[in-house]
């Protein structure tokens, strides 16, 4: 049987099929290639990263409410820190150990957003326990204990508040980067920034919300406090939803052992039919049998971060002119293909799994407080057997968030304090608490502006400076900046010059948070060559580590970094007498941070010197 030409790529398309051993389409970028996929809009980077603003906008407006409300239910400072200190923890415990779930996560709806939707509801939960916690303690406790009940209530709302805000963050990253892995590095670098300005967008609106009075607004709802967390509670939700909705993930599948085994005669049965079209193209005839062996279809193999490839089902494009019996039997293989990856869900398997995430949930709290006393063990465990790049990655990430945070944390009372000469436990209405009162205000005015310059400056400005001096000298160049204006607080602690030096200090934010992120994404584009000295190997023959792993590696540096400071801050403060060692020890991280960050593996030229001992 004669056969007409063929189409002019399916040659090539069967060769990268052959070479890659998976069955991906012409044209289709392939992981690590210098080659451009299709432009990334900025409109649906602000969808996918909707919900980075939303967790911000609750982050930066509860936590301007949750201090004075725990002092006001009858907790003393030093039960206050405890408090807001348990979350940390119970993030540092429990996110290395979500992240490796949604890795592995095979839900029809992608790996990262089933995580996403239920810490979202946790934080849905805590914004209404805070509030009302008065109006649930009144329908549940109508004795002698309401007082002691309403605190118990309300510090459950804060751990859960403090707990899933911080939690969040692994799963909106590890989706950021899985949808960028295939992106070029210019699309990547615009992904990050927007990433960072998101961050940055939604502490503006968040201090914003938190400074108007509600009552002059014509919008009350209760108090001042149930007014706000109102507001940010139907704030969350549709930045929820957008991204949700944007950010469609293709379901992880991983690949069966015996499809593995066999992916071999697969890529022979390939190697045969390119001889047969090859030797049709050179014009000589040739009878191409179908009774046999059906048209070859290569599983997919878990590459773009654990993801489809998106293409593991028959191309569109007919290899050869078939005759209609031949074409009818075709297209009856590729529909039966299609109806077999249909996803199975059936009661048992959903009765199935909901038990096996409830025997973790209470094995970890069984185990809770060993793990609690193991806690520095694993956490040195999880680090020392990260790759180099991630260890190097994640000192600089801790140090220079000890220094943010320090700043960011605890800059309205050095104002208050060391500016203004306030007290925080004077009586009301005081000469001492006026002044401290006044100068938290104008302190929060400088976050105010540290917060809009980052957001404009990742925005519109630094993926430009980016393309001019790369992204090493934008991350080194904004953790140097951060640590010489906290620097000139020290010198020149002035509430004009503050605020200038403070609203500086907003590019160092940007940087840290865009570059690191952006960097775990190429550490994942090519893991044998980056991770070349991972300890931690792949559970099964088909089955990669996976990236949220690696996120959340650097994760546990920012938790890391808030528990180093409220264990050593507070004594450091009562023995001084002073508030200005908030400012001190956040200039000496950030130095600290530079020289780290000239530590970080950003290219390959780097790696090379790093393999060879020499970076």
């Amino acid at each position: 049987m004669e056969h007409s030409a063929l189409l002019p790529t399916t040659s090539h398309c069967h060769e990268n099929n052959i070479h890659e051993g998976v069955g991906a389409t012409c044209g289709r970028k392939r992981r690590g290639s210098g080659s451009r996929g299709p432009r990334v809009g900025i409109l649906w980077l602000l969808g996918v990263n909707a919900l980075v603003c939303g967790v911000e906008i609750v982050s930066s407006a509860a936590f301007t409410y949750i201090p004075p409300l725990l002092l006001k239910a009858g907790y003393t400072e030093t039960l206050m820190t405890i408090i807001l200190g348990v979350a940390p923890v119970l993030d540092l415990l429990s996110v290395p150990v979500l992240a490796e779930w949604s890795d592995r996560c095979t839900s029809v709806i992608g790996r990262r957003r089933p995580f996403i939707m239920a810490l979202s509801a946790v934080l849905l939960v805590s914004l209404i326990v805070i509030p009302y916690g008065p109006l649930i303690t009144s329908l549940i406790d109508d004795g002698e204990n309401t007082a002691v009940t309403n605190m118990v209530i309300l510090a459950f709302g804060v751990i859960l508040l403090d707990y899933s805000y911080q939690a969040l963050f692994n799963p909106c990253e590890s989706l950021l980067s899985d949808l960028m892995a295939q992106a070029s590095e210019a699309d990547q670098t615009r992904g990050f920034t927007v990433y960072s300005a998101s961050i940055s967008l939604g502490c503006i609106l968040g201090y914003l919300i938190v400074s108007l009075d509600w009552s002059m607004v014509g919008f009350m709802i209760g108090s001042q406090e149930q007014t706000a967390f109102s507001v940010i509670f139907l704030l969350f939700l549709p930045c929820l939803f957008l991204t949700l909705f944007v950010s469609r993930e293709k379901p992880f599948r991983r690949v069966p052992p015996r499809v593995i085994a066999n992916i071999q005669s697969e890529a022979e049965k390939i190697l045969k039919l390119k001889t047969s079209l090859t030797q049709i193209e050179s014009g000589k005839v040739v009878n191409l049998n179908l009774s046999g062996d059906e048209v070859a279809l290569v599983p997919d193999h878990p590459s773009d971060g654990g993801y489809e490839s998106g293409s593991s089902e028959p191309d569109e494009s007919i290899p050869v002119s078939l005759t209609n019996s031949e074409m009818l039997r075709w297209r009856y293989q590729r529909l039966t293909y299609q109806i077999s990856r249909l996803p199975r869900i059936t009661l048992q398997r959903v009765i199935n799994n909901c038990f096996r995430v409830l025997a973790k949930i209470m094995f970890f709290f069984v185990l809770l407080p060993y793990q609690l006393v193991n806690l520095p063990v694993k956490t040195w465990k999880r680090v020392s057997d990260a790759p180099s790049v991630l260890r190097r990655l994640f000192l600089a990430e801790l140090f220079g968030w000890m220094g943010f945070m320090c700043h960011n944390m605890f800059f309205t009372d050095f104002v208050g304090q060391y500016v203004y000469r306030g007290m925080p436990d004077a009586q009301e209405h005081t000469e001492l608490a006026l002044l401290y009162d006044e100068g938290v205000r104008m302190g929060s005015w400088g976050l105010f502006l540290h917060s809009l310059t980052a957001c404009l400056y990742a925005f519109l400005i630094q993926q430009h400076i980016v393309r001019l001096v790369g992204h090493r000298a934008v991350f080194i160049g904004g953790l140097t900046i951060f640590a010489i204006t906290m620097a000139a607080t020290i010198v020149s602690p002035t509430l004009a010059f503050l605020n200038t030096v403070t609203a500086l200090s907003g590019i160092g934010f940007a940087a840290l948070t865009s570059t690191p992120n952006m960097l775990v994404t190429l550490y994942n584009t090519d893991r044998k060559m980056f991770m070349w000295d991972c300890k931690k190997e792949a559970r099964s023959p088909g089955e990669e580590s996976g990236l949220g792993a690696d996120v959340a590696v650097l994760d546990m540096a920012y938790f890391l970094a808030q528990i180093l400071l409220s264990m050593c801050m507070g004594p450091l403060v009562d023995i001084t007498g002073s508030s200005m060692p908030y400012m001190v020890v956040a200039a000496l991280a950030g130095g600290v941070s530079v020289y780290c960050s000239t530590r970080v593996v950003f290219t390959e030229v780097h790696l090379k010197q790093l393999r060879a001992g020499n970076f």
